[in-house]
């Protein structure tokens, strides 16, 4: 730390030619040394990279970033299609899907745990880095986009647009629900769309999103907890979670004029809530007996119960109502149109209660809560780095002269 080569890795990254050779093992150098015993001493290096302002420096490291995560994903689906080849793979993985996935099927594709490290690192210390990540670069290939960024929301090299986002926490929160339970995981992503959903809020920002497929994956996850409250209840906190997504619904009932598109969408958030409101009445009647009881899990039980009061005055509101429409209209299945004819009709009558602190959230902090992860995850780095790292494909003579001319 005595002779900062910080410099050096900076004019890397920013020249195309050294990028292209040495890019990766600068920005996996980088994320390193940002690290180094940055909790017992001031680190030069995170002081540094915070105030880099240079665009092609910046544009270069989010270069790199993009290529190694694209190969990554490369990998994972190329191994994702091999393991899905032929009728016996596909029949297995039919049979499988009827059950709880357990944790060891995955595929094994080594997750490139240095550059997610140096992405966090880029992303939470220097804001001009996101800048940059904000910006359109029509020569990086994109390959598949899954939803047409809105005017408000430019493409992007990393796919970081908010709808992409959500997208993304939308998959996870569908493809991982298994016995070994990674409920960490899933607070962080349910934190993430609340904190995406409090910034539309603030910034009245109206994002052209098939929001119902975001409800859809929420109810699911209501109905995974409650499918296996008892093995789950042995190992985690389950009420936290759900007290989080039911205050996601809290949030699209009470602000949801303010950011959806349209108001066909809350329409669509209503009748979503009276379409599934069996998995809402099963999560009342469980939080209810829990919290009746005593126990440990009195009072999130408890604060589950309450934050349920508009999703339940919903229900009960409208569940008579398209009852009675369906009766007088002499018709045993309602269609959708139907349905939502008449939530639109008796919007009036509805009384809800206003809830305090749906939009506030607790604000990301790295110490003290994160400092045990990334000494691991910089352990765990560090030894593949070793492992892996070769000199064979230049003699040092080589590498020592191209790096003299470093200014």
């Amino acid at each position: 730390m005595i002779n900062s080569i910080f410099e050096a890795i900076l004019q890397i990254l920013s020249d195309v030619s050294s990028r292209g050779q040495h890019g990766y093992d600068a920005v996996v150098l980088l994320a390193l040394l940002v690290n180094y015993r940055k909790y017992e001493s001031v680190n030069p290096y995170i002081v540094k990279l915070s105030i880099v302002d240079d665009e092609p420096t910046l544009d270069g490291m989010g270069m790199v970033v993009h290529h190694a995560l694209t190969e990554y994903s490369r990998q994972y689906k190329a191994k994702e299609e091999e393991n899905q080849g032929g009728f016996f793979s596909t029949l297995t993985t039919m049979v499988g899907n009827m059950f709880i996935a357990d944790a060891d099927e995955k595929l094994s594709v080594q997750t490139n745990e240095a550059i997610l490290l140096a992405l966090y690192e880029a992303v939470h210390l220097n804001r001009n880095f996101i800048t940059v990540l904000a910006q359109s670069h029509p020569e990086i290939d994109m390959g598949v986009t899954s939803i047409s960024p809105s005017p408000t929301t430019p493409t992007t090299p990393l796919g970081t647009s908010p709808p992409s986002l959500d997208d993304l926490m939308v998959e996870f929160i569908v493809t991982h629900m298994m016995k070994e339970f990674p409920m960490d995981l899933y607070m962080r992503c349910v934190q993430i769309i609340h904190k995406l959903i409090c910034y539309q809020k603030k910034c009245r920002i109206r994002l052209h999103y098939t929001w119902r497929e975001l409800w859809s994956a929420l109810i699911n996850l209501l109905k995974f907890l409650l499918s296996n409250e008892t093995t789950l209840l042995a190992k985690h906190n389950i009420f936290h979670l759900a007290l989080l997504v039911v205050n996601l619904f809290n949030m699209f009932i009470t602000y949801g004029d303010t950011f959806l598109p349209t108001s066909n969408s809350y329409d669509e958030l209503y009748y979503e809530v009276v379409r599934m409101h069996q998995v809402f009445d099963n999560l009342y009647c469980m939080v209810l007996r829990v919290s009746t009881n005593t126990g440990q899990w009195k009072e999130p039980a408890s604060k589950v119960t309450h934050s349920l009061v508009n999703v339940r005055a919903i229900i009960n509101h409208f569940n008579p109502k398209i009852e009675s429409y369906a009766a007088v209209n002499h018709i045993s299945q309602l269609s959708e149109e139907q349905v939502l004819e008449v939530v639109r009709t008796n919007y009036d009558t509805l009384t809800l209660k206003l809830q305090d602190g749906l939009d506030q959230f607790e604000r990301y902090s790295e110490q003290p809560r994160e400092a045990a992860f990334f000494k691991e995850l910089v352990r765990s780095i560090s030894l593949n780095v070793r492992r892996n790292v070769s000199l064979s494909t230049m003699s040092q003579d080589l590498l020592l002269k191209e790096f003299s001319t470093i200014s």
